[in-house]
């Protein structure tokens, strides 16, 4: 199953997957990373670190950000290295609902 990261400013990524669930379901291999006005770069690296590490069962990862060239979305390109990492930017609810949906499917080459 294909992990999910929502990774946002402020608490947004915490919102939108707690209403994905009530609409779908509780969700597993998903966790939201917010970036609050207080951590530095390099603790929101650690965070988004952690959270891959936490959903990836080996079908790899796709980390939703808010903002197109934003801290988030930055920081989390830094981990397309990985072939079985994605980035997509200007998360919203439908695409949470989605791939929650599909990812059973596996990441495409």
């Amino acid at each position: 199953m294909i992990g999910i990261v929502v990774a946002t400013h402020g608490c947004m990524g915490i919102e939108l997957v707690k209403t994905a669930e009530l609409i779908v379901g509780k969700c597993e291999n998903i966790e939201a990373v917010p970036f609050l006005p207080h951590e530095s770069g390099e603790e929101l690296t650690q965070k988004v670190k952690q959270a891959i590490a936490d959903v990836n069962d080996g079908d790899g990862v796709v980390i939703f950000v808010d903002l197109i060239g934003g801290n988030c979305c930055t920081i989390s390109g830094a981990f397309l290295r990985d072939e079985k990492i994605e980035v997509l930017s200007g998360v919203n609810l439908p695409m949470i609902i989605k791939l929650v949906n599909h990812r059973h499917e596996g990441l495409k080459d």
